[in-house]
């Protein structure tokens, strides 16, 4: 029970509360106990007093039968007791025999000679009155009833203030929890005006600043962790980069080296240096294409594509790289139809732009077989723009399709350079277009295979 009042506000409150109510409320009963009789005591006796003294003045010369009625009326009204004392007699007035007992009382005593008679007289009055013992006896009967009262006054009143005192602080304890939790959904509703209520209003303000503090801080922290795995992902494109970069560089230089060193040496048939120099010079020819595209692609990682922008239509763009593209078309008899009847224009870096749509026309092209179709169509609706570069005639195997940008990655698995290329055609569309912030993917349709291309107004 020590406990549980120990670690409750509400009891201790309560308690210091009922206990301060009850001391003081007996204090002050008993302090009018012990002041009041007296009080009223003093007070009696001062009125007896002037009384009194009005009396001895009407008694100065008037007759002895006036002075005794003016002395009966007197005390019947005062409540006291007179003795007149003269010559041999002696006359008593009021209630004497009431008056014997040990109660103090004040008297007051006067030579007087009445009117017409020589006879010296002595008067003394005394008060009779026991209120002061009677009220005093009332305080000591009416403890109990007041004591019960005191307590169920001071129980009343100290459970009232627990609950005006604890039951905002008991709810701002509550959120204080919430708050070391790292929940700020909470609101304190404390209409107080008081330190209690300004308190409450601060931990709203707080709560409210802490939570977009926090909403800023995760955002950070999520935009931060995606920077973290985008940098990831691009350290390991990088890595199998330069590793594809190395097995596709160390193959033909094997194959060069070879031929120029068995040429010199003059190794049977190598010795007809007008058959194998040809053959040298194509391999070195593909080496040096290769480390131009690489090249190429390292240039595009590292430029500030915001200074290089331009407005440019891309029927313009598109009808120019076709036509650069007509005579690996011809040769093949493949049919290139155009459905841009809507220019729109983009904002790109125009070099960069028209090696991308070089490369997807190009596979198009040189992926396709003899007297196949290339289709270039733009769809619009109303918010954006894709342009469909679409080969008939040939598939993509589906387990082929997630790895069409991966550098080097081809899908004929004998890597064989007949079907032409580099290797690199896809990654460099994939790294333009990641730079200027459009969506693309490839997919298999009725007809053939189809680039789609989200552009950028």
């Amino acid at each position: 029970m020590q406990k549980k009042i120990k670690n409750s506000l509400s009891a201790k409150v309560f308690l210091w509360v009922f206990t301060a109510l009850t001391i003081c409320s007996v204090l002050i009963y008993g302090i009018l106990m012990a002041v009041v009789p007296e009080r009223y005591q003093f007070v009696n006796d001062g009125q007896l007093e002037n009384n009194t003294n009005a009396l001895f003045s009407e008694l100065e010369n008037i007759s002895y039968e006036d002075a005794i009625q003016k002395i009966y009326n007197f005390c019947i009204e005062n409540n006291a007791v007179a003795t007149l004392i003269g010559g041999n007699e002696s006359q008593s007035f009021g209630d004497i025999e009431g008056n014997r007992d040990d109660t103090e009382t004040t008297t007051y005593t006067i030579d007087l000679v009445f009117r017409e008679s020589d006879v010296a007289y002595t008067l003394a009055v005394s008060s009779i009155s026991k209120a002061a013992s009677q009220i005093a006896l009332l305080f000591i009967k009416l403890l109990p009833a007041i004591l019960a009262v005191i307590l169920l006054i001071s129980a009343l009143s100290a459970w009232i203030c627990s609950r005006l005192i604890v039951t905002p602080i008991a709810k701002i304890s509550q959120i204080s929890k919430r708050m070391t939790a790292l929940d700020m959904t909470w609101r304190c509703d404390v209409g107080s005006a008081d330190e209690i209520g300004v308190l409450a209003t601060s931990l709203n303000t707080m709560a409210g600043r802490l939570q977009i503090t926090m909403k800023k801080l995760e955002d950070a922290n999520r935009s931060l962790t995606d920077d973290v795995e985008k940098f990831k992902e691009l350290e390991i494109q990088r890595r199998n980069f330069f590793a594809a970069v190395s097995h596709e560089l160390k193959t033909p230089l094997t194959i060069l080296k070879g031929q120029i060193e068995n040429m010199m040496m003059g190794y049977g048939d190598y010795k007809n240096h007008d058959k194998y120099l040809p053959q040298a010079l194509k391999a070195a020819d593909n080496i040096e294409f290769l480390i131009k595209e690489i090249i190429s692609i390292t240039k595009m990682e590292s430029v500030n594509l915001d200074d290089t922008l331009e407005t440019a239509s891309l029927s313009e763009l598109v009808s120019r790289q076709v036509k650069e593209l007509l005579p690996i078309a011809d040769e093949k008899q493949i049919i290139i139809h155009q459905d841009l009847s809507e220019d729109v224009s983009v904002s790109v870096n125009i070099h960069l732009f028209r090696k991308a749509l070089s490369n997807i026309i190009g596979n198009a092209v040189r992926h396709s077989p003899s007297a196949a179709a290339v289709s270039i169509v733009l769809q619009t609706n109303r918010t954006s723009h894709t342009l469909v570069v679409e080969n008939t005639g040939v598939f993509i195997a589906e387990e082929d399709l997630s790895h069409m940008f991966t550098p080097f990655y081809r899908t004929d698995k004998s890597r064989s350079k007949a079907t032409g290329g580099s290797g690199l055609g896809l990654y460099i569309v994939k790294t333009v277009l990641d730079l200027h912030g459009m969506g693309y993917h490839i997919e298999n349709t009725e007809r053939g295979v189809a680039f789609y291309l989200e552009l950028n107004d």
